[in-house]
């Protein structure tokens, strides 16, 4: 068996055709794009109602995101009740929230992508970076990580320009999406590049500058007041990227599912974290500067009695660490992820009602979420915690 032409055979079939099935899913540009709203919908979005929009001589029948943007800041001061835009302030600083954990399979892509697509409807300008090497977030967003993604425009151009000491315009890797409000950083195989560039500096007694844990920091820093959130998509094991996530994070998501294996991988993160810490306040005299952790329940089945009695259990035990809510099981997910959408995609023809309830758990997980953005923006008064 010749074992390089066959499982380079196998990979060329496989990149073929994902390649042929995003642009069959997208023709006829081949591209990925966004849905228009319906009138229900931007009226939902921008907190008023329907006969506001008439009112104002601004009733649309559909409307493109873009459109749904504009309409929001036109109508700031003109319509009582409308949702204001919520950009971040000078004195805030930019809010990253990285979803990560050990275990894969746990949905953190898709609550790291709905929770990115639900703050740009809420108006917020998004930044979602893909550092896990599987480029599952990339795809999601209609590129091809093996054939799209490269060593120019992934987080691995920051890390070997900063290698070299060459001069690199982060803005560059902010590439635009389908979503006027999210730019991507995308991701694929070449990020191991990273991760060997992180992994070398972390064995050497550099300068203060050219630490490992610095890089997304100063990455996102380099940005400028460019975005209001940031959110981070990390590989489900211990990594060097995933540490820089770390440190440069505002806040945690956690995602698990409610069986005791993933609640087993997840308890194994937090004392990753937990012996993490100590050791570099150890080496370093400071830990990691969160203004939040909090695990994330997915794929909930509330008619499972063992799932319901565990997250019962976790929010006993753990109390505010767990959020609020949780991010529903159903058939809407498949037959939306069927399609490569996401709920905030997805315009159901049948079964509204079904749709309805499992994007209402959604909004609220995401709805939490923002929350403990505007607590660490301090719009919001902290609440006491677990």
């Amino acid at each position: 068996m010749n074992q390089v032409g066959t499982f380079r055979h196998i990979a060329g079939v496989l990149r073929s055709t994902q390649r042929a099935a995003i642009e069959l899913e997208n023709a006829p540009e081949q591209r990925k794009r966004l849905r228009s709203f319906s009138a229900q919908e931007v009226a939902a979005l921008l907190s008023v109602k329907q006969r506001d929009l008439r009112a104002s001589g601004k009733a649309p029948i559909r409307l493109a995101f873009a459109e749904v943007q504009a309409l929001r800041e036109a109508l700031q001061g003109k319509v009582e009740g409308i949702a204001p835009v919520p950009h971040r302030r000078p004195s805030e600083a930019l809010a990253t929230i990285v979803f990560t954990n050990f275990k894969g399979g746990s949905a953190k892509t898709t609550s790291s992508v709905h929770f990115a697509q639900y703050m740009a409807l809420a108006g917020y300008r998004v930044l979602l970076l893909d550092l896990d090497s599987q480029g599952s977030t990339t795809a999601q967003f209609g590129l091809d990580p093996s054939a799209e993604v490269g060593r120019t425009n992934s987080f691995t151009a920051w890390t070997a320009a900063r290698d070299t000491g060459s001069p690199i315009d982060a803005h560059a890797l902010c590439q635009k999406t389908y979503w006027p409000a999210i730019d991507l950083v995308p991701a694929g195989a070449i990020l191991s590049e990273a991760e060997e560039s992180l992994s070398q500096r972390a064995a050497s007694s550099g300068a203060e500058d050219t630490l490992y844990f610095e890089e997304l920091r100063c990455f996102l820093g380099a940005l400028g007041n460019r975005y209001d959130v940031a959110v981070v998509d990390t590989r489900p094991d211990v990594n060097m990227l995933m540490t820089a996530a770390l440190h440069a994070a505002t806040g945690i998501v956690v995602p698990t599912r409610a069986t005791m294996t993933d609640l087993a991988s997840t308890g194994e993160f937090f004392a990753h974290i937990a012996s993490y810490v100590a050791d570099f306040n150890a080496a370093f005299g400071k830990g990691l500067d969160f203004d939040f952790a909090r695990i994330l329940v997915t794929a909930f089945d509330p008619t499972d009695r063992s799932q319901e009695a565990l997250v019962a259990l976790m929010r006993e035990r753990f109390g505010r660490s767990v959020l609020p809510g949780e991010f529903l099981h159903s058939r809407v997910m498949g037959t939306a992820g069927f399609g490569k959408e996401t709920l905030y995609e997805y315009d159901p023809s049948t079964d509204r009602t079904a749709y309805n309830r499992v994007l209402a758990s959604v909004n609220a997980v995401n709805r939490a979420i923002e929350r403990e953005v505007l607590r660490a923006w301090g719009r919001l008064p902290a609440e006491a915690a677990a």
